[in-house]
């Protein structure tokens, strides 16, 4: 078995000897596709519990085996040499230790980097984030990651670029009181005289600007770049996002002089 660039030795040399739920999550974040393909067995062990001693690959489920400790420790040495209890009570065991595990890693739980994907809109509401303007699991992890030392530089341009680049992956450019292009009037014979851009003399404007042809970016891209803009400039600033202008190929031009004589549907003769 092969995943992506990982075989199975190399994924037994990177989880074999860690705390179970830490080789769980290496491998999710190493390899996604596996990640609702993951299951633990636990086994009677002398030594330390939760830790991982080998991992089965069978129909594309990875299991990884690890140590625990059984209850029939704490009965009368006469029970201690039951198999029958003993694997009776190592099924209340696993239950048990899904709970423990849990406890014992509470902390990672407020972890961008390591909480599960389904707590992520959690911390994301915590600090104040609107979830669904991230995009996906590996991007909200990262701006979530980032989120508290950002808030020191919220509402300034520095704040606002390192955003949207861990948003987009693109450093934009800030360009503060100066639009991307010229504000439109509308004049004519009628009573109606008025700036649909407003520019307050090049005053609390703000327009970004990403180096890139708008087509590298998806529309959702686009409309979720443009609300964190707007959720993350100052109240009292207008803000505006444009792209790299794409290329205009010159057309090449004829001209017709007296010279050309016309030679019907053959064409034009110079």
């Amino acid at each position: 078995m092969e995943i992506k660039s990982l075989t199975e030795e190399q994924i037994k040399k990177m989880c074999v000897g860690l705390d179970v739920y830490k080789a769980k999550n290496r491998l999710q974040l190493l390899c996604p596709e596996l990640a609702k393909n993951i299951d633990i067995e636990f086994v009677e062990s002398k030594y330390r519990r939760f830790i991982v001693t080998d991992i089965n690959f069978t129909n594309g489920i990875v299991k990884l085996v690890a140590t625990s400790n059984n209850p029939i420790r704490h009965l009368p040495s006469i029970y201690q040499e039951n198999d029958f209890l003993r694997h009776y009570l190592m099924i209340f065991q696993h239950i048990m230790n899904e709970t423990a595990i849990s406890l014992d890693n509470l902390d990672n739980i407020f972890r961008p980097m390591e909480t599960p994907a389904k707590f992520l809109p959690v911390l994301a509401d915590w600090f104040g984030v609107e979830f669904d303007l991230l995009g996906d699991e590996q991007i909200a992890r990262k701006v979530l990651q980032y989120t508290i030392p950002l808030y020191r530089y919220r509402g300034t341009k520095i704040g606002l670029k390192a955003l949207l680049y861990l948003v987009s992956g693109i450093v934009p450019e800030i360009i503060e009181g100066e639009l991307p292009f010229d504000a439109l009037s509308i004049d004519g014979n009628t009573d109606i005289s008025s700036t649909i851009l407003n520019t307050q003399d090049g005053i609390n404007l703000i327009s970004v600007y990403f180096p890139v042809l708008s087509e590298e970016f998806s529309p959702d891209m686009i409309k979720r770049l443009y609300k964190l803009i707007q959720n993350e400039k100052p109240i009292d600033s207008e803000c505006y996002l444009f792209f790299k202008k794409p290329e205009v190929r010159k057309r090449k031009t004829t001209v017709i002089t007296k010279d050309i004589v016309e030679m019907g549907e053959d064409g034009i003769e110079f």
